[in-house]
């Protein structure tokens, strides 16, 4: 089938029934954006108030002024689970009801700034209602709603649009094919709370590809969907902490991101479907969840894998100024395709600086029942080391990791260490040419922002397989070319080019540049479908309202 006619055939595909009730939705979307729009967050906190005496309780504590911390690249500090008010700046109703006392402009800024999380469902809008807040944005009128007594919504969103122009790697590795292409995406959420005890929480997505030679991939189009859809609930709160529950569909986002991650630079997203209890405490955040991952259906909408299961604990402790220490124990049973298996994936990440020096460390072990039967037994352990010069106008900062995951002994049967369910476009080469499976990879990364709404990063890895006993794997852990037996450890070199400007608070433009430099195993290896190097480069623009 050539790509026009692929194109044709996922919509055409698409329902009458299903046309209809995604058409409906779209315009209740739509429909409630508008009436909200006419909305004023403080003309609606003054009506709930009407009357004298408050009749809300605030939904964070006032006393709480720490604005969102603005994390810093590559060593994000994934956030787990917050309860519905989360942390930084008192909602409106807090402010009007407790009267607290304001935050620095400082912060205040900060708080703009790392308003709109990885994560959406935990977003803060409190700056917002601050005394200071002159500002204006597309979508403030829609933030800190209190429609009615006891309740606090928020609505956005965000666009996306990237071009992409692929030179020898469209598909899944190396494949000698170009194409260019240009690549949407739209979502749309309502977080609604009640009082302090209570939320629901609802995102939509849309992701859609354009002009492109070969069929789109499965990760960048999903045609009117529910990213999210869930209710939270505290169970108990104490001296020390809060106990939630939440259930229904929801995203996962834990550590580093290289075992669970929502997946954004995917057009589509990742997401599960499940319950979770999380407890955030003084010392300790910890999340217990039991999900089953969703399958993108381009045309229909999609549903949770009932051959899958993904639960487990990871539990970080926050306790020591400048540092964090995961702990994490993680479940994954297959029973799909041929490469069925039940994996047990227990490790940890320490994350830390002092002064201007930065490390990370993180790895695990894994083990549990191959697809054949047999036990597996995988591991993979990442280091770095990194540096700031802090003084330094450009704010530089250097970082040198060791990227290591094991190989299996069969080859292209999948029993070296597997990467659950990472964003692998963040690590090993923004090509996304290789999963964190039978591979090692020393690599260097720089960053410096000569200008404050100019970042620049440029990435080095050298990568090569952990054992010629196995085959390559591509980002979605299938084989790369299963039946040719590697002649060579030496995959090649990537270079990868970065620069992002901000153009407000609400708004970005990233480019970006990368080349493979083939190594031996391509061209030595018979049989590979291409032997020579490859470019990608690609133009970003991204608006959250």
């Amino acid at each position: 089938m050539d790509a026009l006619d692929g194109r044709e055939s996922r919509r055409s595909g698409l329902p009458a029934r299903a046309q209809l009730g995604r058409a409906l939705l779209g315009c209740l979307l739509a429909g409630g954006l508008l009436v909200l729009a006419g909305l004023s967050p403080r003309l609606m906190t003054a009506a709930a108030m009407e009357g004298g005496a408050p009749i809300h309780k605030a939904f964070t504590n006032p006393a709480d002024l720490t604005p969102p911390r603005v994390e810093s690249y590559p060593a994000y500090d994934g956030a787990l689970s917050q309860p519905p008010g989360g942390t930084g700046y008192p909602t409106a109703l807090a402010m009007e009801t407790h009267s607290a006392a304001a935050p620095p402009r400082a912060d205040l800024s900060k708080a703009i700034a790392g308003a709109y999380a990885p994560l959406f469902y935990n977003n803060q809008f409190g700056y917002i209602v601050h005394p200071d807040y002159d500002a204006w944005f597309p979508g403030d009128r829609l933030k800190q709603l209190a429609p009615g007594c006891c309740w606090l919504v928020d609505v956005g969103g965000q666009y996306r649009a990237r071009y992409q122009g692929e030179r020898n790697i469209r598909g899944l590795g190396l494949t000698g094919r170009d194409d260019d292409f240009l690549l949407h995406r739209t979502r749309l959420f309502i977080n609604a709370r009640y009082d302090e005890w209570f939320r629901v929480y609802a995102e939509y997505l849309d992701a859609e590809s354009n002009y492109e030679n070969f069929a789109p991939r499965a990760i960048e189009v999903n045609r009117s969907d529910f990213l999210n859809l869930f209710a939270d609930a505290r169970c108990w709160e104490g001296d020390r902490g809060q106990l939630w529950f939440r259930i229904g569909r929801q995203e996962l986002l834990y550590g580093s991101e290289r075992l669970v991650s929502p997946l954004d630079w995917a057009n589509t997203r990742r997401t599960f479907e499940g319950l979770k209890f999380f407890w955030q405490g003084e010392a300790w955040n910890v999340d217990v969840f039991a999900t089953r991952p969703v399958i993108v259906d381009p045309i229909r909408f999609d549903s949770a894998s009932y051959d899958q299961e993904f639960f487990g604990g990871w539990a970080t402790y926050k306790a020591i100024l400048g540092q964090t220490v995961d702990l994490f124990a993680i479940q994954y049973n297959n029973d799909v395709g041929v490469n069925r298996f039940r994996y047990t994936t227990l490790g940890g990440r320490w994350l830390a600086s002092r002064d201007n020096w930065l490390w990370e460390v993180e790895g695990g072990t894994q083990f549990g029942e191959n697809s054949d039967g047999s036990d597996h037994a995988a591991g993979f352990a990442t280091g770095g080391i990194g540096y700031k010069w802090s003084e330094h106008p450009f704010k530089p900062q250097l970082w040198i990791y060791y990227d290591w995951a094991s190989g299996g002994n069969v080859r292209g049967a999948g029993q070296g260490f597997h990467h659950l369910f990472p964003l692998a476009h963040k690590y090993l080469g923004y090509m996304d040419l290789f999963a964190r499976s039978n591979i090692q990879s020393p690599n260097v990364q720089f960053t410096m922002q000569p200008h404050e709404k100019l970042k620049l990063l440029a990435w080095y890895y050298y990568l090569m397989l952990d054992t010629r006993a196995d085959t390559p794997y591509n980002v979605n852990m299938t084989p790369f070319v299963p039946a040719a037996a590697p002649t060579s450890r030496d995959l090649g070199h990537e270079l990868d080019l970065l620069a992002t400007i901000t153009l407000n608070a609400r708004m970005d433009v990233v480019l970006g540049y990368s080349h493979f430099f083939a190594g031996e195993y391509y061209r030595q290896t018979p049989g590979l479908p291409y032997r020579d190097d490859a470019a990608f480069y690609y133009a970003h623009f991204q608006w959250n309202f």
